[in-house]
């Protein structure tokens, strides 16, 4: 017996969608886990892994939605594993957001390097929130497999307007013996100097 073409079309209609159903579904289980940056102003934050790249999301209260790409430059390749801590250090609302993300040193290999580590590979990231959204700075402030020790109030942020007319400066130290103290200022915008290197934060301007 043959299907008229209408009962056709909708069987067809029907396992199409049945099948798009599915193909979300699955897409939605194989999603990377995403992790929210608490206490953010200027709306919700979100990173989000795709691949090798991880996604500052940002909704704002008025609908508008921004995508930042972060880096993280280090000697050993991040990978595929997505952050799975973030905190926020400072924030101008729609101007910049600085905040740390930490990554795990050696997902999937506990027997390997800084496997069963619970230091992970932490980041210091500033982003500008101007018309065009994006990252100013990213530097390794932690790190089990490089060997690098912050002090405890590491990453710090003192917020202060100077002659020059930056916000504030951020300030990266790390215990005796390791990297010197960095010192970068931060302009309303979210821009940052270059650092100043090995300057005694209570000295800094």
């Amino acid at each position: 017996m043959l299907l008229p073409k209408t009962m056709i079309r909708f069987r067809t209609t029907q396992w199409l969608s049945a099948f798009a159903i599915g193909m979300l579904s699955i897409a939605g289980s194989a999603q990377e886990p995403t992790v929210k940056i608490h206490s953010v102003r200027s709306g919700t934050a979100t990173l989000r892994q795709q691949g090798r790249l991880t996604v500052l999301e940002i909704n704002s209260r008025n609908k508008r939605s921004q995508r930042i790409a972060l880096s993280h430059p280090s000697d050993y390749r991040q990978g595929t594993n997505a952050p799975y801590e973030a905190h926020l250090i400072a924030e101008s609302p729609n101007r910049f957001l600085i905040f740390t993300d930490t990554f795990s040193s050696n997902p999937g290999n506990e027997q390997g390097q800084c496997g069963a580590s619970q230091t992970g590979e932490r980041f210091v990231h500033v982003v500008a929130l101007g018309a065009v959204p994006h990252e100013t700075l990213s530097v390794l402030i932690e790190s089990c497999l490089l060997d690098v020790e912050p002090l405890s109030q590491s990453p710090e942020w003192i917020a202060k307007v100077d002659s020059s007319g930056f916000n504030g400066r951020l300030i990266l130290s790390y215990e005796s013996g390791g990297q010197p103290t960095a010192v970068y200022f931060v302009e309303p915008d979210g821009a940052v100097s270059r650092p100043k290197i090995g300057k005694d934060p209570s000295k800094a301007p």
